[in-house]
């Protein structure tokens, strides 16, 4: 029976999510490792400033504790308690590291919101979901928006803690496990906190954004083959049209990584994403991504959630038959 044990780490962890969704705000551990971040950044910008040195040593100081301390909840579960225990201590922290249910619910909130007509609604919960500024955008706008930040997370907050929880029991078994995909989660999170390119984080957050970016290479890359077979049993979707489109505009992005998703979601739906956008009043004149139409409707952005899910599902069983055969 135990041989079977790392095989379920992953699918326990998916259907952990699904059942579950993420833990309140005040308990999660993101959420509370996002306050952690914010102590280091304030105590070594007292010591050394907004220097690439201090923000590579706050990231290091931040990163290392959560992730001792998950690898140490699992081996002192494989040292004090039977054997199933570490894996299922495996599989509760990739669980709190991957959170698909979440962003589908927040992309339903705003298709509701569009389906329902209700422009000032759409526009204030698609904020919720993306950093560009949403006051100016008609429906359509929110639709791609939301469509975009779907796929785009799906490669952060999804794909890339499957594969990093995939290596990381493939190198050091239950502990290696939920030791990577922590690792990932915390230089993702720092990334949203820190990657900001101006005055305040341009040179402090550097090396998280750096380390992020590495740490998504491979995962988005994987994406786009992953979308594209993922495609094949959903009505209205074009495998083939998200291969091309995600290798032509691959690089269509500001982020090495984030176009792969992008492009592959673009060519599925048939649909032309990305284009100009404002953060803040200033703006961010990003190519387009795709050759279809820009009008997306909320069919569309249904068709994303579920692509979404089946993009999760088919990653799932392609890294835990990796697990059996390796």
């Amino acid at each position: 029976m135990d041989e079977y044990l790392p095989i379920l780490v992953l699918p326990a962890a998916l259907l952990l999510d699904l059942a579950l969704g993420e833990p309140p705000a005040c308990c999660h551990p993101v959420c509370l490792f996002g306050r952690w971040a914010r102590l280091m950044e304030r105590t070594w910008k007292r010591l050394l400033g907004k220097t690439f040195l201090a923000g590579s040593l706050a990231a290091l100081c931040a990163v290392v504790p959560p992730v001792c301390l998950g690898a140490g909840i699992v081996l002192l579960a494989a040292a004090f308690l039977p054997s199933w225990a570490a894996w299922c201590a495996a599989a509760l922290a990739v669980y709190l590291c991957m959170a698909p249910r979440s962003l589908a619910h927040h992309a339903r909130m705003v298709l509701v919101a569009a389906r329902s007509g209700n422009l000032p609604l759409a526009r204030q919960q698609v904020s919720k979901i993306v950093g560009r500024d949403t006051q100016t955008l008609d429906m359509h706008g929110i639709l791609r928006a939301a469509i975009e930040s779907v796929s785009e997370n799906l490669t952060d907050g999804i794909l890339s803690t499957l594969f990093w929880a995939t290596a990381g029991l493939l190198l050091g078994g239950p502990s290696g496990c939920a030791a990577a995909a922590i690792l990932h989660r915390c230089f993702n999170t720092l990334d949203a906190l820190w990657g900001k390119k101006n005055d305040e984080y341009r040179r402090f957050g550097t090396f998280a954004a750096r380390t992020d970016d590495a740490l998504n290479y491979l995962p988005a890359r994987l994406s786009l083959p992953l979308i594209a077979l993922s495609c094949l049993p959903i009505p209205g979707m074009h495998s083939l049209s998200a291969l091309s489109s995600g290798w032509k505009y691959r690089s269509a992005h500001a982020s090495p990584n984030s176009a792969w998703s992008e492009a592959a979601f673009a060519g599925a739906l048939g649909l032309k994403l990305g284009g100009p956008v404002a953060y803040k009043g200033i703006p961010a004149p990003y190519p387009y991504i795709g050759e279809g139409r820009m009008d997306a409707r909320p069919g569309d952005l249904s068709r994303s959630i579920i692509l979404m899910y089946a993009a999760t599902c088919t990653a799932t069983a392609l890294f835990t038959t990796c697990m059996a055969f390796f």
